[in-house]
């Protein structure tokens, strides 16, 4: 088939679940036997790459405000349908597309829309406070953008039980028209060190010192200072311990004041933004990667990464994560998302009092659930089901 998509950002230059994603799956889908086209926002002069059709939609524009970027990509979508001729129109970010119609599409052409999460609900719950009309009405503004292109959709893919949940009921989409099909990590990318031990001397690891990662944008709904609050008390039990946690954000100076407060600047380093070969050394030569996200994680691609890395994950009880860990074992989730209850679990875990899987075995689930040929399969038996549907639109 021949699928034109459009993503957000591009992951080498904008980090990002979603740009992860859409980077995986142009690969995948690519590596099916589909003929791709992929076009994102990024900035100008920026180099995507050619070997799987990406291209940036604001061209040579200095497109700093949404409103000349939807009107870019609706621009290179139009073009695009007359000249490379998608069997299916496949948008991975509501916004960006909102002014390309059903117009706009010819009518045999199906809309299969990827919900990669409640975009107004995230900018709500990520917004510092502020006056409460005023924060109530942008949230319905952004939502009401997105709902134009849900109406539009045939189909849509969700990643995990919860996105669906809140596609359907806050969004009203039928659910019949959506199908559950769980993301998927680069393996051959995300993989165990050949040799751990020699990592950990690199980074500076002391043998037998407990290493906890984390991986997030610091924003509030991660969780990030409950995390760190939780760590004054597994410093208590084991000194040793250390909490790198990657990522960057508009909370990053106040966490930096946090644990210079808590007097864990020995035990706790934040990395800022990494390369992504860097996540990948950090993962492998952690002993336990940390998930403890408050609300909205849809699919949960960290910890799919660190289980592909070998190395076990403890998260909160909510969306993917949940989802993800609960097929392992339930003993990996924290019993809420207080700082209490993620250090009495890390602490536990630590004493070797609470369940851990092995490293072959985190590295062996992924490999049964969550490799692209499985997605790429999924998402072309989707694809077949409604361009069949509109069949009887063909002139």
């Amino acid at each position: 088939m021949n699928v034109l998509s459009t993503g957000m950002g591009w992951i080498d230059i904008q980090h990002g679940g979603l740009n992860r994603y859409f980077a995986d799956y142009a690969k995948a889908m690519k590596e099916y036997g589909h003929q791709g086209l992929g076009l994102v926002v990024a900035p100008k002069g920026a180099e995507l790459p050619k070997e799987h059709n990406i291209h940036n939609a604001t061209g040579e524009l200095e497109a700093s405000h949404f409103l000349p970027r939807m009107r870019s990509v609706q621009r290179h979508t139009v073009q695009a349908i007359r000249s490379f001729q998608p069997d299916v129109f496949n948008p991975h970010f509501a916004f960006y597309t909102t002014m390309v119609t059903r117009q706009h599409i010819p009518a045999h052409i199906p809309i299969v829309t990827h919900f990669h999460g409640p975009w107004a609900m995230e900018s709500r719950v990520e917004e510092k406070a502020r006056a409460g009309v005023v924060k109530g009405a942008k949230y319905w503004v952004k939502k009401q953008v997105e709902q134009l292109t849900y109406r539009r959709s045939d189909g849509f893919i969700v990643l995990s039980e919860y996105f669906r949940d809140i596609l359907t009921e806050t969004y009203g989409v039928e659910p019949s028209k959506v199908h559950i099909i769980p993301g998927a990590v680069d393996h051959q990318l995300f993989r165990p060190h050949t040799d751990r031990d020699q990592l950990r001397t690199e980074l500076g690891i002391k043998p037998g010192q407990p290493v906890l990662f984390c991986i997030r944008r610091l924003v509030k709904r991660m969780g990030i200072d409950r995390l760190i609050q939780a760590m004054v008390e597994v410093v208590r039990h084991h000194p040793g311990t250390q909490l790198w946690i990657g990522g960057d954000g508009p909370m990053r100076a106040e966490y930096e004041t946090l644990i210079r407060q808590l007097g864990l600047s020995a035990n706790v380093e934040l990395l800022g933004r990494i390369s992504n070969e860097e996540l990948v050394r950090r993962y492998q030569a952690a002993d336990i990667s940390i998930v403890p996200t408050l609300t909205l994680e849809g699919f949960g691609l960290i910890t799919v990464e660190s289980l592909a890395c070998g190395t076990p994950v403890l998260g909160t009880p909510y969306g993917g994560t949940r989802e993800i860990l609960h097929q392992i074992s339930d003993e990996l989730m924290f019993q809420d998302g207080t700082s209490e209850s993620i250090g009495r679990k890390i602490i536990d875990v630590l004493n070797q009092e609470s369940f851990l899987p092995s490293r072959e075995a985190c590295r062996e689930f992924v490999l049964q659930k969550y490799t692209w040929s499985r997605v790429a399969e999924a998402v072309t038996e989707v694809f077949k089901e409604e361009v069949d549907k509109r069949k009887v639109f063909r002139s």
